[in-house]
């Protein structure tokens, strides 16, 4: 098992643990020995959970993008307004943030669009966005 952070947090953990047991009634070693112990201990588990929460959402990310968008090219009007959407997100994100949004005249002319016509506008501007960024 690999931690974030190595097993540090843990170690500490359990070595104040011990020392908080070993001091027996000896409160002013048992007290702040407990308190190391629990704050190693809940930061250990909050980074591990930290860490193990980024690291599914990211590969949830990854699968989903590649999985729906092969699935948009099967959904007919649907998914080609997705996928257009999508271009556009991106051209934003890369080129022009200033990018207006598309009416609802240039959505029905694109959405009408034979399937092998749909693919070489979705070409041309795959190719746009590659030369422009």
């Amino acid at each position: 098992m690999k931690l974030p952070f190595g097993w540090a947090l843990p170690a500490v953990a359990v070595g104040a643990t011990i020392v908080a047991l070993a001091a027996e009634s000896n409160r002013s070693i048992a007290v702040p020995a407990g308190t190391v112990a629990v704050a190693a201990a809940g930061l250990a588990l909050w980074l591990a959970v930290r860490r193990w929460g980024r690291r599914e959402l990211a590969a949830a990310n990854e699968t989903t993008v590649v999985e729906s968008t092969a699935d948009w090219f099967d959904e007919g009007v649907m998914g080609q307004e997705a996928i257009v959407l999508m271009l556009d997100r991106i051209e934003r994100q890369l080129l022009h943030p200033d990018l207006p949004s598309r009416s609802n005249d240039e959505f029905t002319r694109l959405r009408m669009l034979p399937a092998e016509e749909f693919l070489d506008y979705v070409e041309q501007r795959l190719g746009e966005l590659e030369a422009g960024s």
